[in-house]
């Protein structure tokens, strides 16, 4: 079986079907970053579509030393956030209940069994998702980056383009934007959740 890295020499050769063996491997994951960033499915399929177009045209700058996968995932990732920064659209963020349980995520949830506190535990969902919304761009992304793919802060570095401290300052004055966007609405309504610390 051919591995990835042959399948894109062979298609640079012009071998339409190594790039559409590469298309229905990748297909599924790289639809699942492009979701997790855009949060709307039929935008998805748009921007994966385009991303699969610019694999294409770009396959000539891929370095046959080196892994496929990473390669087309960059580019996945900033093809979403390209067309994020060009809609200036605001993104709808489903948290998964594995985030709430992360020391370094901006605030703690932890209410399972009584159904009232399941509706707040959603309200405060909801709040902390307009709060993200609130943010810059680039803060907006970085935290996208870190805690909904999941990335290095290495790996944020390399798929933007920036220095692995620029993100880690990036990522710490984002997180205290969250937190005080968060401090501040819930002043206004008179309401009181724990946050931890900013570091």
């Amino acid at each position: 079986m051919l591995t990835d890295e042959n399948l894109a020499a062979l298609a640079l050769e012009g071998k339409l079907s190594a790039f559409e063996e590469l298309i229905n491997r990748y297909k599924n994951s790289i639809f699942g970053i492009v979701y997790r960033i855009i949060g709307q499915y039929q935008e998805a399929e748009d921007v994966c579509q385009e991303v699969f177009i610019i694999v294409y045209e770009k396959l000539y700058q891929f370095d046959p030393g080196r892994k496929f996968a990473p390669w087309i995932n960059r580019i996945a990732i900033n093809t979403s956030i390209s067309n994020i920064r060009k809609k200036k659209k605001v993104i709808t963020l489903a948290f998964e209940e594995s985030m709430y349980n992360q020391n370094d995520v901006p605030y703690s949830v932890s209410y399972r069994d009584d159904p009232e506190l399941m509706f707040e535990e959603k309200e405060l969902e909801q709040e902390i998702n307009a709060a993200i919304q609130a943010l810059p761009d680039s803060y907006r992304e970085v935290i996208i980056l870190r805690y909904r793919l999941d990335l290095s802060n290495q790996e944020i570095a390399d798929t933007l383009g920036i220095s692995r401290e620029n993100v880690e300052v990036k990522i710490h004055r984002a997180r205290k934007a969250l937190r005080n966007i968060l401090l501040h609405k819930w002043n206004e309504k008179g309401l009181t959740y724990e946050l931890p610390a900013n570091r």
